[in-house]
């Protein structure tokens, strides 16, 4: 399965999903969203649902003809993207962006797999039967024609983007049709308290939501070795990274921290390129690029393995 897609003719940036038990009116999100400007509201879709559904189009970077596009699709998020029918629509708005760039089919069924921090969601999520997408555009209503790769404002910080869009998700979430949040690149769910205490943790830090965009996961191999990986790192222009490791010398709770660390080390220097990072605990980790992750969604992945002696199982 190939996860880029040419970024040719985007129209949408960056992707956050609400999942709804049921679908609001355009009159209910806009009584929310009191402290945003509306540009303009279609009551139709554009197109077709796939690539947008009834709308409202919020003021966002103004001078870079930035908009936030909330728009109401009236079904179940389509987790399989009509993969293996290149000629639907729905593949075409999947391979368009329109769903998130870097969306891989599977991503619903993966963030309940992998819903550590919200297990309730699991149960929960199976009530929705429609969803809103809240997504960036710098493209649209441009009165001169642009070069596909003007497609985003050259001063463009994608971590900067995705906490401002926090603000709408957070209006959007006193919709009582809401079930919760769902980031479709990075496979996480949450429900309101757990979004709006994480939001407000890494606002008041002045860092990164990274557990917001981008989920933590754990595979066990066997009894004595275990991977845990990073999914969704794509939205903030850093590779994925994967930590294999002997269960019993290493704990979950260090490694996910590891994996976050070491996130920030390459978003924070564009040019990194160590050949090792060392944990909290002074362990020393080798790092190695791969073209194939062990796990679903297939892509390349920066892998982490302790200098610590241990050999690691065959095939790995």
């Amino acid at each position: 399965m190939e996860q880029q897609h040419e970024e040719q003719g985007r129209v949408f940036v960056e992707t956050m999903v609400l999942l709804l038990r049921s679908v609001p009116t355009i009159q209910e999100i806009k009584t929310v969203l009191g402290e945003f400007t509306i540009n303009r509201v279609r009551k139709e879709g554009i197109d077709t649902w796939e690539h947008c559904g009834p709308a409202i189009f919020l003021e966002y970077r103004e001078e870079c003809f930035g908009q936030y596009v909330i728009d109401i699709v009236d079904r179940p998020w389509p987790d399989e993207l009509d993969y293996d029918k290149p000629d639907t629509t729905l593949h075409k708005a999947w391979r368009e962006g329109c769903f998130g760039i870097n969306t891989c089919p599977g991503a619903l069924e993966r963030a309940i797999e992998h819903a550590w921090v919200w297990p309730e969601g699991r149960e929960a999520v199976k009530e929705a039967k429609a969803f809103l997408r809240v997504r960036t555009t710098f493209v649209l209503d441009r009165d001169e024609e642009f070069e596909d790769d003007e497609w985003i404002p050259c001063d463009y910080y994608a971590a900067e983007e995705l906490m401002e869009i926090h603000s709408v998700i957070l209006a959007l979430f006193k919709l009582p049709q809401v079930i919760c949040y769902f980031n479709p690149q990075g496979e996480v769910l949450r429900e309101e308290k757990s979004f709006d205490e994480a939001d407000e943790l890494y606002y008041d830090n002045e860092l990164p939501a990274l557990e917001l965009w981008c989920n933590v996961r754990l595979f066990r191999f066997n009894d004595q070795w275990t991977m845990m990986d990073t999914v969704g790192n794509s939205q903030i222009g850093t590779p994925d990274i994967e930590a294999i490791f002997f269960s019993e010398a290493y704990s979950p709770a260090d490694i996910e921290q590891l994996l976050r660390v070491a996130t920030m080390y390459f978003l924070e220097n564009a040019d990194f390129n160590e050949e090792s990072i060392e944990d909290e605990n002074g362990t020393s980790w080798k790092l190695t690029i791969h073209l194939d992750s062990v796990c679903d969604p297939p892509r390349q992945v920066v892998r982490l393995i302790p200098d610590d002696g241990r050999a690691l199982p065959e095939g790995l």
